[in-house]
């Protein structure tokens, strides 16, 4: 049913909720993964640190992908995560992809209003002509 699944992932709460599920129905319907990091230089950070932390967010899917024997291809791009989502989906070309229903942002707050979905995800589920999965 699915060949390539797209997990998109900050390395937040919802990211890795998101990775684990994307990574069971990898291992499920004996697809690969395509794992996307986004470094958003809106949240000025520097190239470094955004890479840093991308490649760490990137590693850890792909030894989850390992531990239950599935094929985990990383993604990390320089682009702003909201205007070229649309671009980031078609070009990975996924049967279905699977978001975080909140980033890091939310991690911090003590109060989440579950009825509403982060900005990304928002957008996504606009955009994206593939399924998607929100995860919260």
């Amino acid at each position: 049913m699915f060949k390539n699944i797209l997990v998109a992932s900050d390395g937040s709460n919802c990211g890795n909720k998101a990775v684990d599920l994307a990574i069971d129905l990898a291992s499920k319907y004996d697809a690969k993964i395509s794992a996307l990091y986004v470094m958003d230089f809106a949240l000025n950070f520097s190239y470094d640190d955004l890479d840093d932390a991308g490649g760490a967010v990137l590693d850890d899917i792909t030894a989850k992908g390992k531990e239950k024997d599935v094929v985990v291809v990383e993604h990390i791009i320089t682009a702003d995560p909201i205007k070229d989502m649309a671009t980031m989906i078609r070009k990975i070309n996924p049967d279905i992809a699977v978001f975080g229903a909140y980033g890091k942002s939310m991690d911090k707050c003590e109060e989440i209003d579950y009825s509403k979905i982060g900005s990304v995800a928002k957008n996504a589920l606009k955009v994206s002509k593939v399924p998607i999965i929100l995860v919260k």
